[in-house]
């Protein structure tokens, strides 16, 4: 029990990629995997760019570039290689993999709530105010996110 605020937190943030999976193959009904390689590419280049001294907002911004891009090289692969759209959403997630190592320079960056200012962190999900409290920020976020689609 103690671990579930924890995950509530965390199955909140993977929902916002649920969305991007759902959009891609119910709504444009084409069988994309890019979001799965592109979550974890914008999170290794908004952590990069906060790690060099970059404010959250521009990184986080920074990270939906790549995101865009990683999209754009799916579409480059589906429209001009003529590789069917399940493929080349597939290979794009997975060289996304090598990618993000090469990004990062080692497998995993962690990141301290105490030298780094992030807008969500799993430190704040007991004894805090509401308004600072991790899994109604990432709700709210969620919630506009589908309101917004």
């Amino acid at each position: 029990m103690n671990a579930m605020p924890g995950a509530l937190a965390q199955g909140l943030i993977w929902a916002i990629m649920a969305i991007g999976v759902y959009i891609t193959f119910r709504i444009l009904d084409v069988a994309d995997l890019t979001v799965d390689g592109s979550l974890g590419l914008g999170g290794a280049v908004c952590i990069m760019c906060m790690m060099s001294g970059m404010n959250v907002w521009l990184s986080m911004l920074i990270a939906f570039g790549a995101g865009i891009l990683a999209g754009l090289v799916t579409g480059l692969f589906h429209t001009f290689m003529g590789i069917p759209a399940i493929l080349a959403g597939i290979l794009t997630q997975l060289s996304l993999y090598s990618v993000n190592l090469k990004i990062m320079g080692k497998a995993n960056q962690a990141i301290n709530v105490d030298k780094y200012d992030l807008l969500v962190s799993l430190r704040y999900i007991k004894g805090v105010p509401f308004y600072r409290n991790t899994i109604l920020i990432v709700a709210v976020i969620v919630a506009l996110l589908i309101a917004a689609l």
